[in-house]
Protein backbone atom coordinates (compact mmCIF):
# COMPACT_ATOMS: atom_id res chain seq x y z
CA UNK A 1 0.00 0.00 0.00
CA UNK A 2 1.15 3.35 -0.69
CA UNK A 3 -1.35 4.93 1.60
CA UNK A 4 -1.00 4.00 5.05
CA UNK A 5 -3.84 1.86 6.67
CA UNK A 6 -5.62 3.35 10.05
CA UNK A 7 -7.33 0.19 10.94
CA UNK A 8 -6.10 -2.51 8.61
CA UNK A 9 -2.57 -4.15 9.86
CA UNK A 10 -0.28 -7.11 8.77
CA UNK A 11 -0.19 -9.14 11.72
CA UNK A 12 3.63 -10.59 13.07
CA UNK A 13 5.01 -13.37 14.57
CA UNK A 14 2.97 -16.45 15.48
CA UNK A 15 -0.23 -14.42 14.64
CA UNK A 16 0.98 -13.76 10.64
CA UNK A 17 0.52 -17.69 10.30
CA UNK A 18 -3.21 -17.45 10.44
CA UNK A 19 -3.56 -14.17 8.05
CA UNK A 20 -1.70 -11.54 6.51
CA UNK A 21 -3.99 -9.04 7.22
CA UNK A 22 -6.34 -8.17 10.30
CA UNK A 23 -9.08 -5.75 11.73
CA UNK A 24 -9.62 -5.74 15.30
CA UNK A 25 -12.93 -4.13 16.12
CA UNK A 26 -13.19 -4.12 19.74
CA UNK A 27 -11.38 -3.80 22.97
CA UNK A 28 -11.93 -6.68 25.32
CA UNK A 29 -14.06 -9.69 25.22
CA UNK A 30 -16.81 -11.34 27.05
CA UNK A 31 -16.16 -14.89 26.43
CA UNK A 32 -13.91 -15.39 29.47
CA UNK A 33 -11.54 -18.47 27.37
CA UNK A 34 -9.29 -18.89 30.38
CA UNK A 35 -6.54 -19.54 27.67
CA UNK A 36 -6.28 -15.80 26.16
CA UNK A 37 -3.28 -14.30 25.41
CA UNK A 38 -4.94 -11.37 24.13
CA UNK A 39 -5.05 -9.62 27.74
CA UNK A 40 -0.65 -10.13 27.60
CA UNK A 41 -0.62 -8.86 24.30
CA UNK A 42 -2.47 -5.72 24.86
CA UNK A 43 -0.79 -5.18 28.19
CA UNK A 44 -4.00 -5.11 30.07
CA UNK A 45 -5.14 -6.49 33.60
CA UNK A 46 -7.53 -10.65 32.52
CA UNK A 47 -10.41 -9.73 34.61
CA UNK A 48 -10.43 -6.20 32.92
CA UNK A 49 -10.32 -7.39 29.41
CA UNK A 50 -13.32 -9.85 29.90
CA UNK A 51 -15.42 -7.66 31.50
CA UNK A 52 -16.70 -5.87 28.75
CA UNK A 53 -16.74 -5.09 24.70
CA UNK A 54 -15.13 -1.34 23.83
CA UNK A 55 -15.95 0.05 20.07
CA UNK A 56 -12.47 0.98 18.96
CA UNK A 57 -12.91 4.81 18.66
CA UNK A 58 -13.94 5.69 15.24
CA UNK A 59 -12.75 1.94 13.57
CA UNK A 60 -15.64 2.71 11.25
CA UNK A 61 -14.18 5.37 9.49
CA UNK A 62 -10.62 4.26 9.45
CA UNK A 63 -12.24 0.91 8.16
CA UNK A 64 -14.08 2.72 5.27
CA UNK A 65 -10.89 4.77 4.69
CA UNK A 66 -8.65 1.57 4.40
CA UNK A 67 -11.08 -0.52 2.14
CA UNK A 68 -11.43 2.53 -0.01
CA UNK A 69 -7.86 3.21 -0.52
CA UNK A 70 -7.55 -0.86 -1.48
CA UNK A 71 -10.03 -0.75 -3.79
CA UNK A 72 -8.81 1.80 -5.50
CA UNK A 73 -4.75 0.12 -5.43
CA UNK A 74 -6.32 -3.23 -6.78
CA UNK A 75 -7.72 -4.85 -3.39
CA UNK A 76 -5.22 -7.46 -1.49
CA UNK A 77 -4.11 -11.05 -2.60
CA UNK A 78 -5.31 -12.61 0.79
CA UNK A 79 -8.40 -11.38 2.88
CA UNK A 80 -8.52 -9.27 6.37
CA UNK A 81 -9.61 -11.08 9.16
CA UNK A 82 -11.61 -9.97 12.10
CA UNK A 83 -10.66 -10.23 14.73
CA UNK A 84 -7.21 -11.64 16.41
CA UNK A 85 -7.46 -9.82 20.06
CA UNK A 86 -11.78 -10.31 20.08
CA UNK A 87 -14.22 -11.49 19.03
CA UNK A 88 -16.60 -10.10 16.54
CA UNK A 89 -19.67 -11.80 17.66
CA UNK A 90 -20.29 -11.30 21.23
CA UNK A 91 -22.24 -9.30 23.22
CA UNK A 92 -21.84 -5.38 22.78
CA UNK A 93 -20.30 -6.15 19.26
CA UNK A 94 -22.65 -3.88 17.72
CA UNK A 95 -20.21 -3.06 14.60
CA UNK A 96 -19.38 -6.20 13.06
CA UNK A 97 -22.53 -6.10 10.60
CA UNK A 98 -21.46 -2.63 10.02
CA UNK A 99 -17.49 -3.69 9.23
CA UNK A 100 -18.67 -6.43 7.07
CA UNK A 101 -20.60 -4.27 4.53
CA UNK A 102 -17.79 -1.65 4.08
CA UNK A 103 -15.92 -4.61 2.91
CA UNK A 104 -18.58 -5.90 0.80
CA UNK A 105 -18.95 -2.51 -0.83
CA UNK A 106 -15.34 -1.96 -1.80
CA UNK A 107 -15.17 -5.92 -2.74
CA UNK A 108 -12.34 -6.00 -0.23
CA UNK A 109 -12.61 -9.92 1.01
CA UNK A 110 -12.82 -10.96 4.53
CA UNK A 111 -12.70 -13.82 6.73
CA UNK A 112 -14.47 -14.20 10.07
CA UNK A 113 -13.16 -16.05 13.27
CA UNK A 114 -15.47 -16.54 16.16
CA UNK A 115 -16.95 -18.09 19.12
CA UNK A 116 -19.88 -16.62 19.18
CA UNK A 117 -23.49 -17.99 17.80
CA UNK A 118 -24.96 -14.71 16.72
CA UNK A 119 -22.36 -14.86 13.08
CA UNK A 120 -25.15 -16.83 10.89
CA UNK A 121 -26.96 -12.81 10.90
CA UNK A 122 -24.38 -11.68 8.42
CA UNK A 123 -24.00 -14.86 5.84
CA UNK A 124 -25.97 -12.86 3.39
CA UNK A 125 -23.07 -10.22 3.12
CA UNK A 126 -20.39 -13.10 2.07
CA UNK A 127 -18.83 -12.57 -1.20
CA UNK A 128 -17.35 -16.02 -2.94
CA UNK A 129 -13.83 -15.16 -1.93
CA UNK A 130 -14.83 -14.73 1.89
CA UNK A 131 -14.52 -17.13 4.75
CA UNK A 132 -16.22 -18.04 7.94
CA UNK A 133 -14.62 -19.73 10.69
CA UNK A 134 -15.29 -20.81 14.19
CA UNK A 135 -12.45 -21.99 17.07
CA UNK A 136 -12.78 -25.47 18.24
CA UNK A 137 -11.06 -26.79 20.77
CA UNK A 138 -13.14 -28.69 23.66
CA UNK A 139 -16.27 -30.39 23.56
CA UNK A 140 -19.15 -29.95 25.32
CA UNK A 141 -18.80 -30.05 29.03
CA UNK A 142 -15.55 -29.09 29.13
CA UNK A 143 -16.08 -25.88 26.73
CA UNK A 144 -17.79 -24.50 29.58
CA UNK A 145 -14.92 -24.51 31.80
CA UNK A 146 -12.54 -23.29 29.11
CA UNK A 147 -14.77 -20.40 27.50
CA UNK A 148 -17.21 -19.91 29.60
CA UNK A 149 -19.21 -17.02 27.90
CA UNK A 150 -19.06 -18.33 24.55
CA UNK A 151 -21.42 -20.05 22.63
CA UNK A 152 -21.34 -24.10 22.63
CA UNK A 153 -19.32 -26.30 20.40
CA UNK A 154 -23.11 -27.81 18.64
CA UNK A 155 -23.60 -23.82 18.06
CA UNK A 156 -20.66 -23.17 16.69
CA UNK A 157 -20.78 -26.26 14.63
CA UNK A 158 -24.76 -25.62 13.52
CA UNK A 159 -23.18 -22.40 11.92
CA UNK A 160 -20.36 -23.84 10.52
CA UNK A 161 -22.84 -26.79 8.36
CA UNK A 162 -25.24 -23.23 7.61
CA UNK A 163 -22.74 -21.26 6.14
CA UNK A 164 -21.62 -24.30 4.05
CA UNK A 165 -24.86 -24.92 2.85
CA UNK A 166 -25.03 -21.00 1.76
CA UNK A 167 -21.85 -21.89 -0.17
CA UNK A 168 -19.42 -20.04 2.50
CA UNK A 169 -16.18 -21.48 2.09
CA UNK A 170 -15.47 -22.54 6.05
CA UNK A 171 -12.60 -22.94 7.95
CA UNK A 172 -12.08 -23.91 11.84
CA UNK A 173 -9.19 -23.03 14.13
CA UNK A 174 -8.32 -26.23 16.42
CA UNK A 175 -6.08 -23.84 18.67
CA UNK A 176 -5.29 -24.29 21.43
CA UNK A 177 -5.26 -27.94 20.89
CA UNK A 178 -6.28 -28.75 25.20
CA UNK A 179 -6.87 -32.56 24.88
CA UNK A 180 -6.28 -34.10 21.80
CA UNK A 181 -8.53 -36.71 21.66
CA UNK A 182 -11.55 -34.29 21.61
CA UNK A 183 -9.77 -32.33 18.83
CA UNK A 184 -10.07 -35.52 16.92
CA UNK A 185 -13.51 -36.03 17.33
CA UNK A 186 -14.17 -32.48 16.52
CA UNK A 187 -12.66 -33.32 13.15
CA UNK A 188 -14.31 -36.18 12.97
CA UNK A 189 -17.60 -34.18 13.17
CA UNK A 190 -17.01 -31.45 11.40
CA UNK A 191 -14.92 -32.79 8.50
CA UNK A 192 -17.69 -32.63 5.91
CA UNK A 193 -18.95 -29.37 6.18
CA UNK A 194 -15.64 -27.50 6.76
CA UNK A 195 -12.88 -26.81 3.68
CA UNK A 196 -9.84 -26.25 5.98
CA UNK A 197 -8.18 -26.22 9.60
CA UNK A 198 -5.63 -24.31 10.94
CA UNK A 199 -4.32 -26.82 14.19
CA UNK A 200 -2.00 -24.89 16.49
CA UNK A 201 -0.75 -26.18 20.54
CA UNK A 202 -1.43 -25.19 23.66
CA UNK A 203 0.90 -22.42 24.71
CA UNK A 204 1.73 -21.05 28.07
CA UNK A 205 -0.01 -23.66 30.19
CA UNK A 206 1.17 -25.87 32.32
CA UNK A 207 -1.33 -28.83 30.91
CA UNK A 208 0.78 -28.23 27.71
CA UNK A 209 3.98 -30.34 29.19
CA UNK A 210 1.34 -33.63 29.79
CA UNK A 211 0.34 -34.04 26.38
CA UNK A 212 2.66 -35.83 23.94
CA UNK A 213 2.82 -33.44 20.86
CA UNK A 214 4.44 -35.85 18.39
CA UNK A 215 1.81 -38.22 18.74
CA UNK A 216 -0.85 -36.24 18.26
CA UNK A 217 1.00 -34.33 15.28
CA UNK A 218 0.90 -38.19 13.77
CA UNK A 219 -2.27 -38.80 14.98
CA UNK A 220 -3.82 -34.80 13.34
CA UNK A 221 -2.26 -35.55 10.13
CA UNK A 222 -3.36 -39.04 9.70
CA UNK A 223 -6.85 -37.41 10.10
CA UNK A 224 -6.76 -34.68 7.90
CA UNK A 225 -5.29 -36.91 5.33
CA UNK A 226 -7.70 -39.43 5.08
CA UNK A 227 -10.57 -36.68 5.11
CA UNK A 228 -8.63 -35.05 2.59
CA UNK A 229 -9.49 -31.36 4.03
CA UNK A 230 -6.97 -28.81 3.38
CA UNK A 231 -5.34 -27.90 6.42
CA UNK A 232 -2.18 -26.03 8.15
CA UNK A 233 -0.29 -27.18 10.88
CA UNK A 234 1.45 -24.35 13.04
CA UNK A 235 5.32 -24.09 13.30
CA UNK A 236 5.04 -24.86 17.30
CA UNK A 237 3.54 -28.04 16.97
CA UNK A 238 5.29 -28.94 13.14
CA UNK A 239 8.74 -29.30 15.34
CA UNK A 240 7.63 -32.22 16.50
CA UNK A 241 7.85 -33.74 13.34
CA UNK A 242 10.26 -36.84 13.18
CA UNK A 243 13.08 -36.07 11.23
CA UNK A 244 12.42 -37.50 7.60
CA UNK A 245 8.99 -37.75 8.30
CA UNK A 246 6.30 -36.16 5.41
CA UNK A 247 3.70 -33.81 6.56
Amino acid sequence: MTERLQAIYEPKGKAAEYAAYACNLYRGCTHGCTYCYAPQVLHMDRPAFHSQCTERPGILDKLRHDAKVIAEQGGLNDPVLFCFTSDPYQPGANATRAALCIMREFDVQFSILTKGYMAWRDFDLYGKDDLFGVTLTVGHPDSATWEPNAATPAERMKNLYDAHNRGIRTWVSLEPVIEPAQTLRLIDITHEYVDHYAVGKLNYHPLAATIDWAKFLRDVLEKLKGYGNSYYIKESLREYKAAGEGE
